[in-house]
């Protein structure tokens, strides 16, 4: 009897295995980077990452998909990378969701709709450096919540969630509600998407766009935020040439008069890896400041 109940047990939990649909992917990257900010006369360093994501999904007997992602990182060992969670040890960057014919509802690292539609112009090098083309927005903490539902070459977004300051929040410190709400048109050749962000002190309204001509993409993007009198904008060109793309930016922050401008090239080589590098030249009241890297990109 023992052992039938032992043999029935392993076939449950092997029919179990085999009816989860779970995945792995991921990216890893390896690479020089020059921080001219940093010391007097600069700082050469060497960085690497790599980002492994589990993805599970199913559906129940009326139709509705369900599934959830969460990322591993391991952030090299040099610490360099920017943001709270260089040992990848928070529980961020993990998503749960639902979705069917109402759409789609997302809890967790949902980023929000001005993130999700609107989005970036492009930047440049192999990626540690790939953030200083962008302009940021009011966002919200996780657990956020995400709505998003697509007819055609429509999408509509709604987010709701906190803003913690600082964060995390002390015991006894009220947090912000942050609302998010944004629409995205989008084609082959283009593409066009409004969002519009409110905090308890903060508004902020986001456009951007995209065209397609050729091997050239363009893309823009515009905030407006009323707790600064000067808008920012970003604007970038993508350019391909068999497996090799330019890329170039340019980024005004606005009320801190600070710009910087990009110039960089990646180069594909097959199997998901390719070869990236790029320099920015960061132009402010302080002094002008020169960012570099070059390296390594691969996807799993």
């Amino acid at each position: 009897m023992k052992k039938i109940l032992l043999a029935t047990s392993a076939l449950v939990m092997v029919a179990g295995a085999a009816s989860a649909e779970v995945a792995l992917s991921g990216s890893a990257r390896m690479g020089l980077v020059y921080d001219g900010a940093a010391g007097a006369s600069g700082e050469t360093y060497f960085s690497s990452r790599v980002r492994i994501v589990f993805t599970a999904s199913g559906e129940t007997d009326t139709g509705l998909s369900f599934g959830a992602s969460m990322r591993a990182d391991q952030l090299g060992g040099n610490n360099n990378d920017s943001g709270a969670d260089k040992d990848g040890d928070s529980n961020g960057d993990s998503t749960v969701f639902i979705s069917g014919a109402f759409g789609k509802l997302t809890m967790g690292d949902t980023d929000g709709a001005a993130d999700n539609l609107v989005g970036q112009v492009s930047g440049v090098g192999y990626g540690p450096n790939d953030a200083l083309q962008e302009i940021g927005f009011l966002g919200s903490s996780d657990t956020s919540v995400y709505y998003e539902y697509s007819a055609g070459a429509l999408t509509f977004g709604l987010g709701a969630g906190q803003l913690y300051q600082p964060d995390p929040t002390p015991v006894g410190v009220d947090t912000e509600d942050a609302l998010n709400i944004g629409v995205k048109y989008a084609t082959d050749a283009f593409s066009v998407a409004l969002a519009y962000e409110t905090t308890d002190t903060v508004d902020a309204l986001h456009l951007g766009g995209s065209a397609t001509f050729g091997a050239a993409t363009l893309k823009a993007r515009v905030t407006d935020r009323d707790d600064q009198s000067d808008v920012q904008w970003a604007t970038s060109v993508d350019y391909a040439i068999d497996a090799t793309t330019i890329t170039a930016f340019y980024t005004d922050f606005g009320d801190n008069d600070t710009q910087h401008y990009g110039l960089g090239a990646a180069y594909d080589l097959g199997g998901g890896a390719s070869v990236a590098g790029g320099i920015v030249q960061q132009n402010a009241p302080a002094g002008d400041t020169t960012f570099a890297d070059v390296g390594l990109k691969f996807s799993f």
